[in-house]
């Protein structure tokens, strides 16, 4: 940065004019220094992790505790998402927050006296986001029917296999499979990601349709339509024909 200074006197000595030069060049170089204006910003930290948020009007808010120090009202909504994240609002499942409501996620599961129902998101996240090559399972929905005071873990728990160390949730469904938390110098710049689908719960009346179907079946292969077993049949035909046979036997016999 140039100097200029203001005419001197002619009095003052050269060798004055020039220290005051060199004064003059630190006291304007001091502000960028103080503000930080020259050096270098700062690379910021991020870190793997379980990101935890709550379905409010349509968005993910990112939880500001845990999912043991909260409690979730009956119908709500709870997310989950592994992966990488320097942002202070977290990284999102990668779907929309009302792509999935409560009524999907829920609709196949009854809640009995004392208990409320309680949507799941869980994102496991991308390959690039695993550990050791490991490969994230497909993102899934559940519900949970839990006791109405039950927390955010509860309501994890009751639909997944989860990990915990310290009150964070470390792993769900094995994944990662160990540690809890990776921090990550210099991460690069969150990618673009593209939305994927969630598997939906199976719908119960399926499951007993499917159950029924099954029990009918076997009832009608092992029985006849008057309820007697069909072996039983078989045996008796069977000593009626040995029966027939030892009499004409025995006749043939007083005739010769």
């Amino acid at each position: 940065m140039a100097i200029h200074l203001p005419s001197l006197p002619l009095p003052v000595p050269i060798a004055a004019r020039r220290r005051l030069t060199v004064l003059l060049a630190v006291l304007v170089s001091l502000p960028a220094v103080l503000l930080g204006v020259a050096a270098p910003a700062q690379a910021a930290t991020g870190y793997k992790y379980w990101n935890y948020f709550h379905v409010d009007n349509g968005k993910y808010a990112f939880a500001q505790t845990g999912p043991g120090d909260f409690t979730p009202k009956n119908g709500a909504v709870e997310a989950y998402r592994y992966g990488l994240s320097s942002s202070a609002s977290g990284l999102p499942p990668r779907t929309g927050a009302s792509t999935y409501s409560f009524e999907d996620l829920c609709k196949a599961t009854q809640a009995q006296a004392g208990q409320k129902l309680v949507g799941v998101l869980i994102d496991y996240g991308t390959a690039a986001d695993a550990d050791g090559g490991g490969t994230p399972p497909k993102p899934r929905g559940a519900c949970a029917a839990v006791p109405t005071n039950a927390t955010g873990q509860q309501v994890l728990d009751k639909v997944a296999d989860l990990r915990t160390q310290g009150g964070l949730v470390c792993g769900i469904d094995g994944y990662p499979d160990k540690g809890c938390t990776v921090t990550v110098k210099n991460p690069p710049a969150p990618a673009t990601e593209q939305n994927v689908d969630f598997a939906m719960p199976a719908k119960a009346a399926t499951k007993a349709a499917s159950a029924s179907s099954s029990s009918s079946s076997s009832s009608s292969s092992t029985s006849d339509e008057g309820g007697v077993p069909w072996t039983l049949v078989v045996v008796v035909a069977v000593v009626v024909v040995v029966a027939a046979a030892g009499l004409l036997l025995a006749r043939r016999n007083k005739t010769a």
